[in-house]
């Protein structure tokens, strides 16, 4: 895609326009020079006046343009912006114009970039805007549909309840098992499935263990509250029973549990959960678990290489209710190829009646090292008119019978430019989740591909230490969980109290 971008202003780079160009052109990789015939192309001109900002742009894709612009001239958003806001504004106005007159559609999301749309929404309610206040912003301002707009409130509404008891020493704890059976045609994240990369799990597990024992005892020496475990991957129950009690044990012997409110684990895929899996996680403590079937719908999952039936998720889920956790959260995906509204609807209704009381629906992002991206026709679909049905209406439906949004995230190439959303009856939300999303709290981290993320009490200041990406790098790596920069992090924190 050909970009040509005029930023006469000193407050958006141009990353900022390529990010934006990406809500209509998903996929495509961006260059500049002369526009070659037939290529999709966009035009930026953003400067600064004596009045307020001006921008206007034009887009090209399938041989015809549409153009738009607007200016903050006389302009008055709904809360106090600075100029960057003010700038990023018309940028976004004026590109979404010309989006809707050459596609035919508006985004859901408006111009808003990035992973977290609630936090936006919280830092304004948080300030005291009222709940109306924050949705006309989202609307007017932004250019987000109302329904979405509605959503963001009401997550972030649930989200700020949520964290009211939270204290700035309270942290988390994240566990990353990236080993899986098979990998899903829709997925990118690394995980090994190889006979020979799996045959790397006891000495991983030796590896965690330690590293478990080193941040337990930081997590004790900096006076912190550990409130949340979990345990995700990957597929964590992939272990065999052998490895899970002996990892959950050395976990409970480690970790400091006196002001703990949840310990989470990803169980994940029917094929992996065993009754006996069952067991042994409900006697180590964990209270929250996950059974993910992302579609009820025979074909759709054998369309995405998942290798369970549905009477193997009905018969597993049904054994993580008796075996009696606190939580059983179930995973949809929407816009999966194959699925149609229908399908989706029955997926929705199938898990609602078996009683998970926290359902979590992801809408399909398209990823470069997925499967998927190679062998679907038109999976990248900015428009996504099945996916944001299939939201929207679990939106509604799940509402309607007493589930909640309490958390959301939106990622890269999402069909329809759409977003996940966890929902939960009353008092089985995912402390986790939020504290991971909004960046709220500290979680410490620990296997190949986990962040630890320090965050300040002010939370405004977050470091970041990833551990190496793959587990035959983690293995090989020497500065386990890299204790001298997170007292350094400490130490600074203490310094400015002082």
């Amino acid at each position: 895609m050909n970009v040509t971008i005029h930023n006469r202003t000193p407050y958006l780079n141009d990353f900022y326009f390529r990010t934006l160009c990406m809500l209509y052109f998903p996929g495509e990789k961006f260059r500049e020079g002369a526009e070659e015939a037939g290529e999709n192309a966009a035009s930026f001109l953003l400067e600064e006046r004596a009045d307020g900002f001006f921008c206007c742009t034009e887009l090209n894709a399938g041989g015809r343009t549409a153009k738009g612009s607007f200016s903050t001239a006389g302009y008055r958003p709904y809360v106090e912006m600075t100029n960057s806001d003010l700038a990023a504004l018309a940028l976004g106005k004026a590109y979404l114009e010309a989006g809707r007159k050459l596609f035919g559609f508006s985004l859901p999301w408006g111009y808003l970039l990035g992973l977290r749309p609630v936090k936006r929404a919280k830092y304004y309610l948080d300030r005291g805007y009222s709940a109306e206040t924050v949705e006309k912003l989202f609307v007017e301002d932004y250019g987000v549909q109302p329904q979405k707009a509605t959503l963001a409130v009401e997550t972030a509404q649930t989200e700020i309840e949520m964290l009211r008891d939270t204290l700035p020493t309270d942290c988390a704890l994240y566990l990353s098992i990236p080993f899986c059976p098979t990998k899903c045609a829709y997925c990118s994240f690394v995980s090994c499935t190889t006979p020979r990369l799996l045959g790397l799990l006891p000495a991983y597990l030796e590896r965690l263990k330690r590293d478990i024992t080193d941040t337990c005892r930081v997590i004790r020496e900096q006076g912190m509250r550990l409130t949340s475990v979990y345990v995700g991957g990957g597929t964590p129950s992939i272990l065999t029973e052998v490895q899970l009690r002996d990892l959950l044990g050395h976990l409970q012997t480690c970790m400091p549990a006196d002001h703990l409110r949840e310990f989470s684990f990803e169980a994940g895929r029917p094929d992996t959960i065993t009754p006996e899996k069952l067991h042994i996680l409900k006697e180590s403590g964990v209270r929250r678990i996950s059974v993910n079937p992302q579609t009820t719908d025979e074909e759709v999952l054998r369309r995405i290489g998942r290798q369970h039936s549905m009477e193997a998720f009905f018969s597993v889920a049904d054994a993580a209710m008796k075996e009696g956790f606190d939580v059983v959260n179930a995973d949809l995906i929407a816009g999966l190829p194959g699925d149609t509204l229908a399908t989706f609807e029955k997926s929705l209704a199938d898990v609602m009646a078996i009683g998970f009381e926290n359902i979590t629906i992801h809408t399909l992002s398209v990823k470069k090292a997925a499967p998927l991206r190679f062998s679907e026709d038109g999976v990248y679909d900015p428009a996504g008119a099945l996916a944001r049905e299939c939201v929207e209406y679990a939106w509604r439906t799940l509402k309607e019978n007493g589930w909640l949004p309490y958390y959301l995230y939106r990622q890269k190439n999402i069909v329809g430019n759409a977003e996940n959303v966890g929902y939960a009856k009353a008092g089985k939300e995912n402390l986790y989740n939020v504290l991971m999303m909004e960046e709220y709290s500290t979680v410490f981290a620990c296997g190949a591909g986990a962040i630890t993320k320090l965050v300040s009490p002010d939370r405004n200041e977050i470091c970041r230490i990833a551990f190496p990406k793959y587990p035959y790098e983690y293995l090989d790596a020497s500065d386990g969980i890299r204790e001298p920069e997170i007292r350094s992090f400490f130490a600074s924190l203490h310094e400015q109290k002082g």
